[in-house]
């Protein structure tokens, strides 16, 4: 009888220690020339997909992860730390920057919460990482397309509006800015024109509303 129990125990302890095999990291690489990668994926329940990228001293990181799913999320680990995340999606958000970043092999978890992992939904998503500058200093090479992806996360929200809203134009500069003017389609109130507004060094200033009646 003692080794009936002992065996139950066994197995309870097994039971309740089990976790959720993880993924295997995939490396992100920048194509030569180029300061920006995007990958495209989906996951299912309690899968996830995890992402390193190798960071040298200096450089700028920023991350934009859009998902089908409001209950997915991804999480960054510096390389000083692999068990504490620096950015948890569920309290930061779907953007995440580092200027300059740690230098070292960053990592990026992309997970369901585990309420909408139990009932096995569903999450596709495009997950965006923008690495520019050179060993020793931050560099003024910032994709445009990260640039129009700023713009589409900042103007949505302020706007109360889908990505899928909003249409974007050129981008054009001057001696002290760029800028990238477009419409947002809000229904009934009509179509309203906006302007993102970046320094000289790329980096993201405002939204501006630019039709009359400041809307």
């Amino acid at each position: 009888m003692l080794n009936y129990w002992l065996i139950l125990i066994a197995l309870s302890v097994l039971g309740n220690g089990a976790a959720k095999a993880e993924s295997a990291p995939q490396p992100l690489v920048l194509a030569p020339g180029t300061v920006a990668t995007l990958v495209k994926g989906a996951i299912k329940g309690q899968e996830d997909r995890r992402y390193t990228l190798a960071v040298g001293e200096g450089q700028v990181l920023h991350v934009l992860f859009t998902p089908s799913n409001s209950a997915c999320y991804f999480n960054a680990y510096a390389p000083a730390n692999a068990e504490s995340a620096v950015h948890i999606g569920s309290r930061d958000g779907h953007e995440f920057g580092a200027s300059p970043a740690q230098a070292g092999l960053w990592r990026f978890d992309i997970y369901l919460m585990r309420s909408a992992a139990r009932r096995q939904e569903r999450c596709r998503f495009a997950f965006s990482v923008e690495l520019t500058g050179k060993p020793g200093g931050a560099s003024a090479s910032v994709s445009d397309q990260m640039m129009r992806d700023q713009c589409f996360a900042k103007a949505a929200p302020m706007y109360g509006v889908k990505k899928r809203a909003i249409t974007l134009g050129a981008i054009t500069a001057n001696k002290e800015e760029f800028a990238i003017d477009g419409t947002v389609d809000k229904g009934r109130e009509g179509i309203k024109q906006l302007r993102c507004r970046f320094t000289v060094e790329r980096r993201f200033i405002e939204v501006m509303a630019m039709t009359p009646d400041g809307e």
